[in-house]
């Protein structure tokens, strides 16, 4: 897919930041448990309504939108580290959403991006600011002005020049830049909440520095990475989503690529392969109709809610080394000869087939309660079979699969009621070892349980 997208300091603070650095350097703490359902819209629909009900609707486990802290300091805070503080000027519809949100237990991910003339030396909101401690001290009034707000997301694709300053083309300039200003935010995050979820990165599929090099050169003075929970990454495709495919050449990641991206990070940050460091896929999406001065590719509606359900199915079968994949966007843009058809609603709040496709997109929110034994003896799993208790949250049909090394051993396939406890017992002949039980749900996450075979 062509793509060419458009679109003094506090002593005290910076010792709760040094102790940081000792106690946690380079860890990644928040562990994914499978693909949160992320989406990316609007406050409000065009009609007036609230687009909260929608994200409930679609099964939504997290809403993202942004900050742009350029437009919101424009003038220095005397104290920036209270968003009480005059200068600020927070988005007046964004706390109200957040509180919706909350309401309908749905999460809250938040880009924070562009510098203020004051901080970067009177450049442009894409260049980084002189002191990375300005930018923490942001992030910091930020997440007490929406304190149930855990996911936070750096800035918006820095391995674009025309994102992030400075950038050269395949240079290490850019991400050496960022690395800095990534890690202080994770040190102020973390010290003002510890539960707060910190994602680097935020790399587009190609960009003036490709992903791949972008994670290599992205290196503080000291030599080691920045630290983060989650890296974010925009895969948007190239073709159509499959892990079988193969990697892209020259250094472009898109939504088939992201075990290969994943084995990069882990790679960087020197995590072994039970440990990954997960996935946050913010922003994936395909347009339907016609091409737009956002993205040059397009395909038909039925065919955009195909991509939609094959992207979300990647993400999930790759278990804890996704966090979570986000849809751009709920609304298509406005008719126009360039507009971008990108949503699941067209502009007029008519359903495309990719609303449907949403819907039944697998949710962490929906992901079943499931018990199985630890361990059990060949000969009970021969006569009797794993046991697995599984109580799904939505009505449809159960799948139960048993495997070693990739290899089939049992499954089964029943229809489950929802707040209903289904019992089904996985009969076959096994080796001793460590067998995988699988259970996948209708509109649920796949839940992943480990048994050891005697």
């Amino acid at each position: 897919m062509n793509v060419n997208r458009s679109t003094g300091r506090h002593a005290q603070a910076m010792v709760v930041i040094t102790a940081l650095l000792l106690l946690a350097a380079c860890v990644l703490s928040a562990r994914a448990e499978a693909a949160e359902k992320a989406i990316w819209g609007p406050t409000t629909l065009p009609d007036g309504r609230p687009a909260l009900r929608i994200y409930e609707e679609l099964g939504a486990d997290v809403w993202q939108s942004s900050l742009n802290w350029s437009t919101i300091a424009q003038s220095r805070p005397a104290s920036p580290r209270d968003s009480a503080d005059p200068p600020y000027r927070w988005p007046q519809d964004l706390a109200q959403a957040v509180v919706q949100a909350n309401a309908r237990a749905i999460g809250v991910a938040l880009l924070v991006t562009g510098s203020p003339g004051w901080a970067n030396g009177g450049r442009p909101p894409v260049w980084a600011p002189q002191d990375p401690r300005d930018f923490a001290d942001f992030m910091v009034a930020a997440a007490r002005r929406y304190p149930s707000v855990r996911r936070w997301m750096i800035w918006g694709e820095p391995n674009r020049d025309d994102r992030f300053q400075p950038n050269r083309e395949n240079d290490a300039i850019g991400p050496r830049a960022y690395a800095p200003l990534l890690d202080a935010a994770y040190g102020a995050l973390k010290a003002t909440n510890p539960r707060n979820v910190v994602i680097g990165g935020m790399t587009w599929t190609g960009g003036t520095v490709k992903p791949p090099d972008f994670v290599r050169f992205m290196r503080l003075p000291s030599g080691r990475p920045p630290r983060l929970d989650w890296f974010g990454h925009n895969p948007f495709p190239f073709r159509f989503p499959d892990l079988g495919a193969g990697p892209i050449a020259e250094g472009f990641r898109d939504i088939s690529d992201s075990d290969t991206f994943s084995r990069e990070l882990r790679q960087a940050y020197g995590r072994p392969a039970s440990k990954p460091v997960p996935l946050w896929l913010s922003e994936y999406t395909v347009q339907s109709d016609h091409g737009s001065a956002t993205f040059a590719t397009f395909v038909s509606r039925s065919a955009q809610a195909r991509y939609l359900t094959a992207g979300f199915k990647l993400a999930d079968a790759l278990g804890d080394g996704v966090a979570g994949i986000g849809w751009l966007d709920l609304l298509d843009e406005p008719p126009a000869p360039a507009s971008a058809n990108w949503g699941l609603l067209t502009a007029a709040l008519e359903r495309k087939p990719a609303f449907a496709a949403m819907v039944a997109a697998p949710s962490e929110r929906l992901r079943p309660t499931v018990a199985s034994p630890k361990a059990v003896s060949r000969a009970t799993a021969r006569v009797r079979g794993v046991r697995v208790r599984i109580t799904p949250r939505a009505g449809g049909r159960v799948t139960v699969q048993l495997r070693r090394n990739d290899r089939l051993r049992a499954r089964i396939r029943a229809k489950g009621r929802a707040r209903s406890t289904l019992i089904v017992r996985l009969r076959a002949a096994l080796r001793p070892g460590r067998y995988t039980v699988s259970v996948r749900a209708a509109r649920a996450a796949t839940v992943w349980r480990t048994v050891r075979v005697r």
